[in-house]
């Protein structure tokens, strides 16, 4: 593997005081030794950070002073770490578990696909065997992006590594100078889409998204504002609609939006039905 390159893993924290440690732990568990630990804390309320210390003396932790959002909190870490001799990021939720060997895992099809590309595993909900992501596809034009295999069971269901429209950066494997290239996320996102925003960048540059073979990790899904809330539905449309502006010429994005209005409310129609 190529002397066992310095990956850097990057966890976004915000008031994870249940969960932070867990993620840490699950990073230092991995296979993988040539790697350090960076954690980005967006002005966190609780004691996450102060227990994160108490614990673990090897974890570098950087202060944006305020809540700078998915994007920029992870952009404010890319500027510090301009000159950090790290060759690869690996961007990680701090509700997100690492299995042993996702690490060597991730670095092995980098070398294998390319290093410009974007890489993720697939992912499981905690403690269970159901899938919350195996790729992700979207449409440029109506903004709509979904999971591929999403509640599937994993154990009857078999996602093979290939190509993909995006990764979610909920683990994200990326060397440092394509994330560098595409001068980090789009802070117009204020949460939700600064993935796909950033996976459809790359592929305008020629680069790709791959979902790799590997044992999956786990993920506690929307720890911060919880899987069905009216605010994370709220906020996805924000971005939906800030990405089909972004991307289309404006004629466009009058008509996707007028589609767009007659679809939100038969998807809460479709969501009350089902709760």
């Amino acid at each position: 593997m190529n002397n066992f390159p310095h990956i850097k893993v990057l966890i976004l924290n915000y008031n994870g005081e249940k969960i932070l440690n867990r993620c840490v732990q699950s990073v230092l568990d991995n296979d993988y030794e040539n790697l350090s630990i960076d954690v980005i804390d967006n002005n966190s309320q609780d004691a996450s950070i102060i227990l994160l210390k108490q614990k673990f003396d090897n974890v570098e932790v950087h202060q944006t002073g305020k809540n700078l959002g998915f994007g920029g909190g992870y952009n404010f870490a890319f500027n510090k770490l301009k000159k950090t001799d790290a060759e690869y990021y690996l961007l990680l939720n701090n509700d997100a578990i690492l299995s042993k060997k996702i690490i060597q895992n991730l670095l092995i099809n980098m070398n294998r696909y390319g290093k410009e590309n974007l890489y993720a595993p697939k992912i499981l909900y905690t403690n269970s065997s159901k899938l919350w992501f195996a790729g992700g596809t979207y449409n440029k034009f109506l903004g709509i992006a979904r999971h591929i295999g999403i509640n599937k069971f994993e154990d009857n269901i078999f996602y093979k590594a290939k190509k993909v429209d995006y990764v979610t950066a909920c683990c994200l494997f990326i060397s440092k100078s394509t994330i560098d290239l595409l001068n980090g996320f789009d802070t117009d996102y204020k949460m939700y889409y600064e993935d796909v925003d950033l996976c459809h960048r790359a592929s305008i540059k020629g680069f790709k998204s791959y979902l790799i073979e590997s044992e999956p990790i786990e993920h506690e899904v929307s720890y911060s504002l919880g899987n069905h809330s009216f605010k994370k539905r709220y906020h996805m449309f924000l971005s939906q609609i800030k990405f089909i502006y972004k991307h289309n010429n404006f004629f466009i994005f009058l008509i996707s939006c007028l589609i767009n209005f007659f679809i939100l409310p038969l998807y809460w129609v479709k969501r009350i039905i089902r709760i």
